[in-house]
């Protein structure tokens, strides 16, 4: 987007930046690569070779940031937009890593995750939904998930089992899967 005064009464501040992201579909659990070219608290704007209809609704990772769900809007121009649908606690720490960005980059931004990631050299598997058991080595581990190094990667959105913890793929990365914890608590049927 053309930085014009048109912009200036945005209700949230909007930074360029030029990071790798994904998109996810929940509708067909397919995934595609893309570019976040501004980010602000109430949304995105991102390049990617996909085409999406206006008003559909997807999540968005960034690394280091996480993860955003929210409907497409197509511009004029064919530029890509997300509107997240986030609550007030996660826009307020976008916000905040949005700030972090702006004065120090990619390390401010990672110094705040939530919950810290610890390295780890563990090997072990992961089991799927069908019984196929996959090796793998934990990459990293917080409260939230875990990075997985594995030549096989289960699509994302699919539930997978860790030994007793239930998890969700919620990207693939270089080296194989990002997977979120699934809290069994409070979960409707």
């Amino acid at each position: 987007m053309a930085s014009t005064p048109a912009h200036d009464n945005r209700k949230y501040e909007r930074i360029k930046l030029f990071l790798p992201g994904q998109l996810f579909n929940p509708l067909n659990e397919q995934s595609v690569e893309c570019k976040v070219l501004n980010l602000s608290a109430g949304g995105a704007a991102v390049q990617c070779d996909a085409k999406f209809p206006v008003g559909l609704t997807l999540v968005l990772y960034i690394e280091n940031f996480g993860r955003f769900e929210g409907k497409t809007i197509v511009h004029a121009s064919g530029q890509l937009a997300l509107e997240f649908a986030i609550g007030e606690g996660k826009r307020g720490r976008l916000k905040d890593m949005i700030k972090s960005f702006a004065a120090d980059g990619v390390a401010g931004v990672t110094q705040m995750r939530q919950h810290s990631r610890m390295p780890s050299l563990i090997s072990g598997s992961i089991t799927r939904a069908n019984g196929e058991h996959i090796s793998c080595d934990v990459l990293d581990i917080s409260l939230d998930g875990v990075s997985l190094r594995t030549s096989i990667r289960p699509q994302v959105g699919e539930i997978i089992n860790l030994g007793r913890t239930r998890g969700r793929v919620v990207r693939h990365h270089q080296d194989g899967i990002a997977v979120q914890y699934v809290r069994e608590a409070g979960r409707a049927a």
